[in-house]
């Protein structure tokens, strides 16, 4: 296990910056996901820090001793790139025991690290196939096993699981967290899935545009986002969003007033997640079903307001609509968040 620790990093092409003095602290084996939209930066940095990529500016951290200076075969770090990279021409032990057979380790040491890293991922029964005999799970699960054996201080995921099919995904993901749970090592995980975020982290970091916009646990940035941008990004569906107002501190929806108190006056955001709306006979939201979609055991309505405002609810699968049907739907206050224009979180009074 290892610490990692980013000290005002910067990274430039040219005029353009896409890393904005970066700071952060991974701890000893955590597994934090930097998540973020296509072009926020989160691949770049993580290739700075495996030292595929110079930095502008600041210094990378392990263990307390800096090493940006330092290759990356020196960094203690090994990387689970998005495609495999495996070679086709060796089998699955081949690729497995390659890398340390190039660092000219002892034979014997390799074949037990390998061992050990097919015995985890339950890699034994394929040793002899060559990638091109293996599923796309198998593939990647030798290229994370490529990893394992060259016992890193820091593992480093770049969307690793893009891919691979839904289901299979999600069979992934769950064995990456469980070879956490395992090893105990400090990783570092890009991904641009929310989902995936929310599911494998200790701590997420949001990017955006090279800076970062929150650091929480995932219930932390799912129950206290810090702005619009956060809110928006984690939780699916996303969370709606209303134009509303605020007087004498509290926040309306044209003619209908909800019950939450903050600390503003006039124009807010109201922002509703589509799993806190219920279908309520006396509930504060009215409109028309626009769509309906039914998935088995919870369905997603919807639903145009009365004041010509779109929002999405997620609905227990018992409920059925369509298209035209008129909609009340009730939402707690306390599960409201309000932003002011900005796109700041406004806390309660």
């Amino acid at each position: 296990m290892a610490t990692l620790e980013l000290k005002s990093v910067k990274k430039a092409f040219g005029d353009t910056t896409v890393i904005q003095n970066m700071e952060l602290a991974v701890e000893h084996g955590e597994l934090v996901v930097f998540v973020g939209p296509s072009g926020c930066g989160k691949s770049t940095l993580l290739r700075m820090i495996a030292g595929l990529e110079t930095l502008t500016a600041g210094e990378i951290h392990i263990d307390g001793q800096r090493i940006d200076h330092q290759p990356p075969s020196n960094r203690g770090i090994a990387m689970v790139f998005q495609s495999y990279a495996l070679y086709p021409h060796k089998d699955v032990r081949g690729n497995l025991g390659f890398s340390l057979k190039h660092a000219k380790v002892d034979k014997s040491e390799i074949d037990k690290r390998v061992n050990i890293a097919a015995d985890i991922l339950g890699l034994q029964d394929l040793m002899g196939r060559k990638p091109r005999e293996l599923s796309g799970g198998q593939r990647q699960r030798v290229a994370i096993g490529r990893a394992i054996v060259r016992e890193p201080q820091v593992f480093l995921f770049d969307e690793p699981l893009s891919n691979l099919d839904a289901a299979l995904r999600v069979h992934m993901r769950v064995e990456i967290l469980k070879l956490h749970q395992r090893l105990k090592n400090t990783m570092v995980y890009v991904t641009h899935d929310q989902v995936e975020a929310m599911t494998l982290a200790d701590r997420i970091v949001v990017f955006r545009d090279g800076s970062v916009e929150q650091v929480g646990t995932p219930l932390e940035l799912y129950r206290e986002p810090a702005n619009r941008f956060v809110a928006g990004f984690i939780g699916s569906p996303a969370m709606n969003f209303l134009e509303a107002a605020c007087q004498s501190e509290q926040v309306s929806l044209g003619a209908t007033h909800l019950c939450k108190r903050v600390h503003a006056d006039g124009d807010v955001t109201l922002g509703i997640r589509p799993e806190h709306l219920r279908v309520d006979e006396r509930g504060q939201l009215r409109g028309e079903v626009q769509v309906f979609e039914h998935l088995g055991g919870e369905a997603f309505v919807h639903l145009l307001l009365e004041d010509g405002q779109q929002l999405v609810a997620r609905l227990d699968g018992e409920h059925h609509m369509r298209p035209g049907d008129r909609c009340v739907l009730g939402v707690d206050p306390q599960k409201c968040h309000v932003f002011d224009l900005a796109g700041l979180r406004i806390g309660n009074v």
